[in-house]
């Protein structure tokens, strides 16, 4: 922020958990408010979120937003309907899943909360210069196709499901090579070493190929055919996903957290029905049988939807509507 040539404050400290730093944290907060004539904050962290909320009590000179990305579901006790739908004038999610998941149950601000997207920048020269040579680096015969998984090894991940999935794509699609690419995921970690295990024991060793801790990650997204997301649990956010979008590579993925609103069937990829392994073969065989289509439509999605320059309109969207409610019209995008 800073190369931007946009002033950074770093105190008052709102990540104390000190009882007295935290008091002194909320008086500095005060001060600055005022001293600055801070018209809107936006609260993207848990930490100091209610140290503004209190603080807009107080002075009643700004308007308070909070940003919620991948979090705990918040308990709809009274404290949590003060802080987010009395004193809280706006709330920004990323997915609609965050409101009808971990904001059940709490009265949110009038014509909250807000949907706005991550973004993703766009590649802008061609990633595809060095298909021959990942081909070579993974002994990957030229007849056949890719598909992709990227992320940490962990049981919510569905690598498991992933892998008796697979085996059942390749009745139907016998030239196609699994590569799993992960990190922060030690060889020796149990649930790695129950993947390969299970690899074998499903006897598809030879068309699964492993790889860690990648520098160029984004161009083997694309060198992939397709990607595929597994998880079983959680993916309130699910950037990979929208990261295989920005090089045109569709995405087959279980109908888990905010998939579902990202992967749009036969637009930028195929979702599966249900959480079971043959409803994700299916949702990768018709992958595979519409990659032109897809893969046009995923980096269409990409510089559309998840455009940096739409969050920001959006975002600013909000911030005007939240100073200016008689000015702005509401909008749940």
């Amino acid at each position: 922020m800073r190369n931007l040539g946009l002033e950074v404050i770093t105190e008052p400290d709102l990540n104390t958990q000190n009882p007295f730093k935290l008091i002194q944290s909320y008086f500095q907060l005060k001060n600055l408010l005022a001293t600055e004539n801070i018209q809107i904050v936006n609260a993207h962290r848990s930490e100091g979120y209610p140290l503004y909320a209190f603080a807009k009590r107080s002075l009643a000179s700004f308007r308070l937003i909070r940003t919620r990305g991948a979090s705990r579901k918040v308990k709809p006790h009274w404290p949590n309907q003060i802080l987010h739908g009395k004193w809280t004038d706006a709330i920004i999610i990323p997915g609609k899943v965050v409101a009808e998941r971990d904001l059940q149950g709490i009265d949110l601000p009038e014509n909250s909360p807000h949907l706005i997207h991550y973004p993703i920048d766009i590649p802008e020269t061609s990633l595809l210069e060095t298909q021959d040579n990942y081909r070579k680096q993974f002994n990957i015969p030229e007849n056949h196709q890719v598909l992709a998984v990227v992320g940490r090894i962990r049981q919510e991940k569905g690598h498991l499901l992933l892998a008796e999935s697979f085996q059942l794509l390749l009745e139907d699609f016998p030239q196609t090579i699994l590569l799993i690419l992960y990190r922060d995921t030690p060889d020796d970690l149990p649930e790695m070493l129950e993947l390969q295990n299970r690899i074998r024991e499903l006897g598809i060793e030879d068309k699964v190929r492993f790889d860690s801790e990648r520098e160029d990650i984004r161009q083997l997204m694309a060198f992939a055919d397709g990607g595929v997301v597994s998880s079983i649990d959680s993916e309130v956010i699910c950037r990979v996903a929208v990261e295989f979008f920005s090089v045109g590579t569709p995405v087959a993925a279980m109908p888990t957290g905010c998939l579902p609103e990202i992967i749009l069937e036969g637009v930028n990829g195929s979702l599966a029905d249900e959480p079971t392994a043959l409803s994700l073969k299916k949702a990768m065989a018709r992958m595979l049988d519409n990659l032109p289509q897809l893969s046009e439509g995923a980096r269409e999605d990409a510089e559309t939807r998840f455009d940096p320059e739409t969050m920001l309109k959006k975002t600013i969207h909000v911030f005007r509507q939240t100073l200016h409610p008689e000015h702005e019209n509401s909008e749940m995008a």
